[in-house]
């Protein structure tokens, strides 16, 4: 047995801050939707590992002291000639933040079957993997390792969980639609954003005809995320609305739904249904745009705590989008 709760699968990235003259703005930080589901999970009160490569440089370093810091279990973190993959925030001539990634030939592009020469016990007895879209896409051999370990984390009985998470300057929406349709199956919750994601794989906006469209190739749970409007969640013949939780000072949403997804996923596997889980991931969603960059730092008891007391918002409201869905920041 591994003693692992939650498994994730895919690249973290070092964030640089820099203005608009090229000076650092803030120390270089760690995100990506990997990473941030995994620290989501391990916030939520998961046993979180991360499987990935990193470079063996002073970026792989950062990730890897990160994780440690945040209770992320990096023991199984493979080291790779390439480096490590990273991406620069900086702002344009309007004050919005513009990102510039450093990903092309990255560590983690070598993500590959031939991995599951360690991994693969591991995945046999994880109860639940959480990987991706953006992990689908980050080269030919990593996606077919998302379709191999959500293969064997379904056959052996765990629960995969798949974010589409899909980013045009990364592949185009046919690659997209292919990925989702060869795990689909297999996954115990799919979630995905309208319009970013259903949109251009579906050609779909509407949230309960979202969850349709996928129903027709998966019997997995399906979790729509609609910005500021509420979460749909649907999930053994269920639907449940869950609505968005605004936030007084709302700053970045990037990673939001990467947050909601780990909180998700690590209620789930420590036994909560994911109807029950869903008002917890909403409010850890929008905490985690109160602050600068994309990984979590509400604990469970802060989010608890402000679930119990947070106003809710049946729709959308003149504030910056907040609690699900990711500001645009595409590799």
């Amino acid at each position: 047995m591994t003693g692992y709760d939650v498994v994730v699968l895919g690249e973290p990235m070092v964030e640089r801050h820099r203005t608009m003259d090229g000076q650092q703005a803030a120390p270089d930080s760690v995100s990506g939707d990997a990473f941030n589901a995994a620290c989501a999970a391990a916030l939520a009160g998961a046993r979180v590992a991360l499987l990935t490569v990193l470079g063996a440089d002073p970026a792989g370093d950062l990730i890897l002291a990160e994780l440690a810091r945040r209770g992320v279990d990096a023991s199984q973190v493979h080291r790779g000639e390439q480096h490590t993959g990273a991406y620069t925030v900086s702002p344009d001539a309007e004050g919005q933040p513009r990102f510039s990634y450093q990903r092309a030939g990255s560590a983690a592009t070598t993500l590959s079957p031939a991995h599951l020469a360690h991994w693969g016990p591991i995945l046999d007895n994880t109860p639940l993997l959480i990987t991706s879209g953006v992990t689908a896409a980050i080269s030919a051999s990593s996606a077919e390792l998302v379709v191999a370990a959500v293969t064997r984390v379904a056959g052996a009985g765990g629960a995969p969980c798949y974010d589409v998470n899909y980013r045009p300057n990364l592949t185009d929406a046919g690659s997209a639609r292919r990925a989702l349709r060869a795990v689909a199956a297999d996954c115990r919750l799919v979630k995905l954003a309208s319009p970013g994601d259903s949109s251009p794989l579906l050609g779909i906006v509407d949230a309960t005809a979202v969850a349709a469209a996928l129903a027709a190739f998966t019997r997995a749970a399906v979790a729509v995320t609609r910005g500021d409007a509420p979460l749909l969640l649907t999930d053994g013949g269920q639907t449940t609305e869950h609505p968005a939780v605004r936030m007084p000072t709302p700053v970045d949403s990037t990673g939001a739904g990467d947050i909601l997804l780990g909180t998700l996923a690590a209620r789930l596997a420590l036994g909560e249904s994911l109807a029950a889980a869903a008002p917890l991931a909403v409010v850890a969603a929008g905490l985690s745009t109160r602050h600068r960059g994309g990984a979590p730092r509400a604990t469970l008891d802060e989010v608890r705590a402000a679930l119990a007391g947070a106003p809710r918002t049946a729709g959308p409201s003149a504030d910056p989008p907040q609690a699900l869905e990711e500001q645009e920041a595409r590799p």
